[in-house]
């Protein structure tokens, strides 16, 4: 009884134990295929996936096309890439490598754990891997899936020759393409595997992102294992130019012979220094390293060959080249030694020595130029603003020497000023006598100069008074005083005080290459109605017309050396302010007018005349003409009245 028991118990345990374990592999191959699918993120869905040709190219203008420019767009900005075909992700745009599929492919753990780690990876400068189509029953392909960028490829920039690639434009490249390059081979990736120029893609804002990474191999064991082959009537996969550019030790193992046709080969870390290499001597040289794109000939069957097994590398010049670091790095890069090959970091050491001036990618040293330039636009417009301040003061002192101030201020505003008749002015011209007589014994330079002494001083005295210069000609020099603005009746006293200072200048006057020299001037000076107005307009003048300029000229030229000559209604003027004392010259007879009565103010008395000293005199000026006792203020405004 008690031995039944026990086997009962036992095939009791047995069961148990059989349910238990049927569980656990039940839970097992759950947990297993919720693992695989978790794992096939990368996995693209046919159902999701649409071709999409360009219908005005057959299959093989594709291949060709993709690495074409919009010829008709010819501005940077808009430059754009044209697409043979591309596809479609959903609603998503997606270059793409495209194969025929025989057999399904067998997918082993360790290729579903890189596979899901390839879509995972996010930087920068990688195009986004989309994932793979592969093994669909109605659909025998499979296909490669990146993000699209659209403005073109570093290849198309390289070797079109209307581009300028200049410093800022292939150091940042080069930092774009190392920084991506570098991520890769330090995450699980490990490498490239597929370094082109044509693969280094530059998006709409100028930064380059390296596509169809990581790939290759993938695609190598397809091909090897027969699941895999090109589509019928495919264009070529990669062009021969591309095809030679690859690590010698990679096309050796796929083509010894040098005499397949051009296809994908195999990857490594090393494999990728020697692709840096051969895109770094485009972006330096501007060409494809064995120059065979723009070449008329066929390509050399044997190029492959002397490239494998006699080490053949693209010419590099002998001459000084700013970059030759660079070059010289491209060198070590194709050792057939892989593991002397340089790596990221001693690349990247290189290009801060070549272009010290060039850092980050191209947008940072845009914005850098920019803010660059912006200032030294600022200190440009300050320098210049400053420049057109002092060019204006410039100019409005030389349009105060050549008018009156309130007239070139007008002038400055726009305002034309319109010419007026005036009631009653003041002109005065001051004469330097013997001045011929002085010119024949002076050089030209020495007759300049003493004009020029001469005349500034006269404008030292001009200045303290309300008196306007109009001109000077020759050795004559003019003032007017009561125009363009009127100062009641002050005129005739600012002319007369002037005359006296002027005088008094000539007296201390010292000639300094001929100090014997004795400066004498004529004076004359007479008030009445005047015009004025601005002539000319590339060189404007205010101008006096009228009788009264007329008489004032025939006082001075009728003037004694060192006297100063004025009318009778002039005289009887100033004389009734009793602060000036004058002698009656008597009659003069005056071009023009007959014999005119004429009085020397402040007559000057010359040494060994009488015994007597010269005779000066500076009074103060009434403030205005109402101090003026025992004369009608209508003679003030109307000097030609009769007082």
């Amino acid at each position: 009884m008690d031995s039944e028991l026990s086997a009962a118990h036992i095939i009791f345990a047995v069961i148990v134990c059989g349910i238990a374990i049927t569980i656990g592999v039940i839970v097992l191959k759950k947990r297993q295929h919720k693992m695989n699918v978790y794992k096939l993120t990368w996995k693209v869905s046919k159902d999701t996936l649409k071709i999409i040709v360009n219908k005005n190219a057959d299959a093989k203008m594709q291949r060709e096309l993709e690495n074409r420019t919009n010829k008709d767009e010819n501005t940077l900005i808009s430059r754009r890439r044209v697409f043979g075909s591309y596809a479609l992700v959903g609603t998503q745009r997606a270059e793409y490598l495209q194969f025929k599929q025989d057999k399904k492919l067998s997918l082993s753990e360790a290729t579903l754990d890189y596979l899901y780690s390839l879509k995972q990876l996010q930087n920068d400068n990688l195009a986004k891997f989309f994932g793979i189509q592969c093994n669909d029953d109605n659909m025998p392909t499979l296909t490669v899936l990146h993000t699209l960028v659209e403005r073109g490829t570093l290849e198309e920039f390289c070797l079109d020759r209307d581009f300028e690639m200049n410093e800022t434009f292939k150091s940042a490249f080069m930092r774009d393409m190392l920084k991506g390059l570098n991520y890769l081979h330090k995450g699980p990736i490990a490498h490239h595997g597929f370094l082109q120029a044509s693969t280094c893609l530059i998006d709409i804002n100028w930064v380059l992102k390296l596509t169809l990474y990581g790939v290759s191999n993938f695609i190598c064991d397809a091909f090897d294992s027969t699941n895999v082959k090109l589509l019928d009537h495919a264009a070529p996969m990669i062009s021969y130019p591309q095809y030679v550019c690859f690590p010698p030790e990679h096309i050796k193992e796929y083509d010894p012979t040098g005499k397949l046709p051009p296809r994908i080969v195999r990857g490594s870390q090393k494999g990728d220094m020697y692709c840096v290499g051969m895109i770094l001597y485009m972006m330096i040289e501007r060409e494809d390293p064995f120059m065979l794109i723009h070449s008329l000939e066929r390509p050399n069957p044997n190029l492959v060959k002397d490239i494998i097994d006699n080490g053949k590398m693209p010419r590099v010049a002998d001459e000084h080249n700013p970059e030759a670091k660079l070059l010289q790095k491209c060198q070590e890069c194709w050792n057939r030694n892989p593991e002397e090959r340089p790596d990221v970091r001693k690349i990247l050491e290189t290009i801060a020595i070549v272009y010290p001036t060039a850092k980050g990618n191209l947008v940072d040293q845009m914005m850098k130029m920019n803010e660059k330039y912006a200032a030294e636009l600022e200190e440009m417009v300050s320098i210049r603003t400053q420049d057109l301040a002092l060019a204006q003061v410039a100019t409005m002192k030389l349009l105060n020497e050549m008018l009156p101030a309130a007239v070139a201020e007008d002038l400055k505003n726009g305002i034309v000023r319109e010419p007026r008749s005036y009631e009653s002015a003041t002109v005065m011209f001051v004469q330097i006598c013997e001045f011929n007589a002085l010119m024949k014994k002076s050089t030209p330079n020495q007759t300049i100069m003493f004009l020029n002494d001469v005349f500034d001083q006269f404008d030292n005295v001009i200045k303290n008074h309300d008196a306007y210069k109009v001109e000077t000609t020759g050795e004559t020099y003019m003032v007017a005083s009561g125009v363009p603005e009127e100062n009641e009746g002050r005129h005739v006293y600012e002319i007369a005080e002037m005359s006296l200072e002027i005088r008094e200048v000539s007296y201390r006057y010292k000639l300094s290459y001929n100090p014997s020299y004795v400066l004498r001037v004529r004076i004359g000076f007479h008030m009445g109605p005047i015009a004025a107005g601005v002539i000319g307009i590339r060189s404007p003048r205010y101008c006096l017309f009228g009788d009264t300029v007329n008489f004032a000229s025939r006082m001075q030229s009728n003037s004694a050396p060192n006297q100063i000559q004025t009318s009778e209604i002039t005289a009887n003027l100033l004389m009734a302010s009793k602060m000036y004392t004058f002698k009656k010259r008597g009659y003069v007879h005056v071009k023009g007018k007959g014999d005119v009565k004429c009085f020397w103010l402040n007559q000057h008395v010359h040494e060994g005349e009488n015994g007597e000293p010269p005779l000066t005199h500076s009074v103060q000026m009434p403030s205005t003409s109402s101090e003026i006792k025992g004369v009608d203020e209508t003679a003030i405004m109307h000097p030609l009245r009769k007082v």
